[in-house]
């Protein structure tokens, strides 16, 4: 849920600016053709830019877990069972009535949205198949008598009998219309259409849509009267103001901003200048680029050649959630949590020597810890074997999963204890998921569940994390969490983030 309103977030802003920036410095100076690539290349940077994460190394370990990572108390039902970590049921942290609600009312949207644009289209059809056609200048030419023709349409140019195609006036019509074809403008709209469908919410796109169709009509003007006398081009369009339909994607010969057009046509000279400001640009870029795509990471990951050292290697309990009578939960394709958790925690504890930590795991084969045959007594033998060991530290692996039709979040996600304060497992919690960030989709938000809490977090006797690495109800996720080689990938990510906690403790 925080994931989506983020990327919304983003979104929304990235096009404000853009659009900001072209209403300021850019909107009626002249330069046509500039700006309406600006438009088409500003919605595509703002529907990418959300999707680009661009890390930037700064600061310590001790920086980076202060300041860029909240923590989000929760509440959940259970005590002793291992589900309650998040594995197979509901997690009120992400609201999931409220994102589903905001996922069916997204879906109205885009369905209404949709059937407008479906009704442009198949009234266009309706034309095509009502009247008679022949082709000209490589376009297809219907005469019509239907209101609110003129228009084009791709290489379709539907025309009204009202005016003689052999006139002056006609003339001049073709001409902009012949110009919308040429230059493929009803790319461009459909293009904006569609993107103001997936992104209805987004006043911004509608705002930029708006735009390009205004600017298509001051060129095919522009091109229309460039051998007549432009206060009769621009009579003709008063004229034909008044017409009474049209479709929303095409392009009506005198419907769009009519006082703009009559401007643009009869300025006493051409708005050419304003190359400084189309160089603002650059700057513009630079902003959104810093702001949206790059990510605080504070130091780089570390590897085998940069681990922390010491005189005595850290002590780490790696725990594989659940196992033996306990599967965990079940992924979508009929993948078991507890054989994805072991796999990566001997994965783990193969590199361990590679970063000078002591690895210790709670179970190495398909069993319980202790070998029990009790889920609750497991849950001790974890406590008790972090607290034998006098370990530094306890990581424990699972895997989400969707329950009670409840979305989880895709990706990692980290909890610690929710029933007392840990400010060194919060740190810790930090780091890892930072470290992991690079790898996969990661929540930098630290999840707590006040009420019922986490058993081993709270009973731990050291900072203690528990890392979902990905939803196992989620078919990528699984298939990344199956995958030898990212397993390796996030086993080198939680041994990192240990080594960066380490060092920042030191």
């Amino acid at each position: 849920m925080i994931t989506t309103l983020l990327f919304i977030g983003k979104l929304v802003a990235a096009s404000g600016l853009l659009y900001g920036y072209y209403a300021l410095f850019l909107r009626n100076r002249g330069f046509h053709q500039y700006n309406r690539f600006y438009l088409l290349i500003a919605t595509v940077l703002a529907l990418a830019l959300p999707f680009i994460s661009i890390p930037l190394q700064l600061g310590t370990a001790q920086q980076a877990g202060t300041g860029l990572v909240k923590t989000l108390q929760v509440i959940a039902g259970g005590h002793w069972a291992e589900q309650e970590a998040g594995t197979g049921g509901p997690s009120p942290s992400h609201w999931p009535g409220f994102f589903e609600s905001g996922m069916l009312l997204h879906a109205a949207g885009l369905a209404i949205t949709l059937f407008v644009l479906l009704r442009s289209l198949l009234y266009i059809a309706r034309l095509r198949r009502k009247y008679p056609s022949e082709r000209i200048a490589n376009t297809r030419f219907y005469d019509t008598v239907e209101p609110g023709t003129h228009f084009s349409f791709f290489r379709f140019i539907f025309w009204n009998r009202d005016i003689p195609f052999d006139t002056k006036q006609g003339q001049q019509i073709f001409r902009h219309e012949l110009y919308h074809v040429q230059q493929r403008h009803s790319s461009d709209i459909l293009f904006m259409e569609l993107v103001c469908c997936l992104a209805w919410f987004n006043p911004f796109f509608y705002l930029i849509r708006k735009e390009l169709k205004v600017l298509h009509e001051f060129l095919a003007d522009e091109y229309a009267a460039v051998e007549q006398n432009r206060l009769d081009y621009a009579e003709l369009l008063v004229l034909h103001a008044l017409q009474q339909k049209r479709s929303g994607i095409a392009h009506p010969f005198s419907r769009n901003q009519i006082k703009r057009r009559i401007r643009m046509i009869t300025a006493s000279a051409p708005l050419r200048r304003g190359y400084i400001s189309r160089i603002m640009v650059l700057p513009l870029l630079l902003v959104l680029v810093s702001a949206f795509t790059v990510r605080l990471t504070g130091h780089s990951p570390v590897n085998a050649t940069t681990s922390w050292r010491s005189d005595k290697p850290a002590v780490v309990i790696i725990d594989a959630g659940h196992g033996g009578k306990d599967p965990g939960a079940h992924g979508i394709n009929g993948a078991l949590e507890k054989d994805i958790t072991l796999s990566l925690a001997q994965k783990v504890n193969e590199l361990a020597g590679q970063y000078n930590i002591r690895v210790i795991m709670t179970r190495n084969n398909d069993e319980l810890p202790g070998n029990t045959n009790d889920i609750k007594t497991a849950l001790q033998k974890r406590v008790e074997i972090t607290t034998e060991k006098k370990a530094d530290l306890f990581v424990s692996l699972h895997t989400n999963a969707n329950g009670n039709n409840a979305i989880e979040f895709p990706g990692i996600e980290a909890y610690v204890a929710g029933r007392r304060t840990d400010a060194k497992a919060e740190t810790l919690a930090t780091i890892l998921l930072q470290q992991l960030s690079p790898v996969y989709n990661t929540s930098l938000v630290i999840q707590k569940r006040t009420e019922s809490g986490i058993w081993v977090l709270d009973k731990c006797p050291c900072p203690a994390v528990l890392l979902e690495c990905g939803n196992i109800s989620l078919a990528e996720d699984e298939k990344f969490m199956t995958d030898k080689n990212n397993q390796e990938k996030l086993a080198r990510g939680i041994l990192a983030g240990i080594v960066k906690y380490l060092d920042s403790n030191r």
